[in-house]
């Protein structure tokens, strides 16, 4: 069976409000003018990676309403997305001529999300994945070895600052409270990450359900840190080289995993177990 239709028209709404927010962001003089510059640059890489998003969403929600589990695993890895993007937006950007507008993409992210992530029968679409693929235990060592490199990353920032008692260099730098990035990761990104790996290393329903997802994710997100790193370069500032080519690394892996993958999912159609139908 399909995910109903208001699903599929709620995505392209969404994708609408994400065009004209990040084209604002982009093109428009003034809309990050109350950041530091480091976070203004941020701001508009992570629009340029949101246009590339939505793009990728559109695509997904098409083959969803064809009923394919492929696109309906992309379609879920695209919306945490963009959930992950809007919370920062929304809480860590200075109220601009958008702020109603990021709102709105944050609800309709959540909703959309939890409208069809509810209806899905993890147990079922477990059925749904070869018991033997050599993809399996390679997503599995590749979500748990991001995690635990993330984790070193931002902690090796944050705990000698706390330490110090200072505030790591890219709150100052950012003019920030705390960063967004890091309580996003370290709190609830990153620890899914390592659940999902674990339980799919053990073949546990759940881990299936949502390594893709998280695979789309990653590659969506290794993505933006890369449009940053350019603006950076293109703007005279210096970056690390073994570091973008680090994140590059994970973006293409990322990418060969997520399409590995998802080849091995038997089903290209919905079918009625996979999705519960409303009572």
């Amino acid at each position: 069976m399909k995910i109903p239709k208001r699903y599929f028209w709620m995505t392209l709404i969404l994708a609408a409000l994400v065009l004209v927010s990040s084209s604002a962001g982009i093109f428009v003089n003034g809309i990050y003018a109350r950041e530091a510059p480091s976070w203004a640059l941020l701001g508009i890489a992570q629009d340029i990676a949101n246009v590339v998003a939505v793009v990728v969403l559109v695509i997904a929600a098409y083959f969803v309403s064809r009923e394919s589990v492929r696109g309906l695993l992309v379609w879920i890895g695209v919306l945490l997305f963009l959930i992950y993007a809007c919370v920062i937006y929304t809480f860590d950007v200075h109220f601009n001529s958008l702020f109603l507008l990021y709102v709105a993409i944050l609800g309709l992210s959540v909703y959309t999300f939890l409208g069809g992530a509810m209806r899905l029968n993890i147990d079922a679409l477990r059925n749904h994945f070869p018991a033997k693929t050599k993809a399996r235990p390679a997503v599995s060592i590749f979500l748990m070895l991001s995690a635990l490199l993330f984790y070193f990353l931002w902690l090796s920032e944050d705990v000698p600052a706390l330490l110090a008692e200072s505030a790591p260099a890219s709150v100052t730098e950012a003019v920030l409270p705390t960063n967004p990035v890091h309580v996003l990761d370290l709190g609830i990104y990153l620890p899914a990450m390592i659940i999902t790996s674990v339980s799919l290393w053990r073949r546990k329903a759940l881990g299936y359900t949502f390594s893709v997802p998280l695979l789309v994710f990653s590659t969506l997100t290794g993505f933006g840190i890369l449009i940053i790193d350019f603006l950076m370069s293109a703007g005279g500032v210096s970056v690390n080289s073994g570091q973008e080519a680090f994140v590059a690394a994970l973006v293409a892996v990322g990418l060969v995993l997520s399409w590995l993958y998802l080849r091995v999912v038997k089903d290209t159609v919905i079918p009625d177990d996979v999705v519960r139908a409303y009572r």
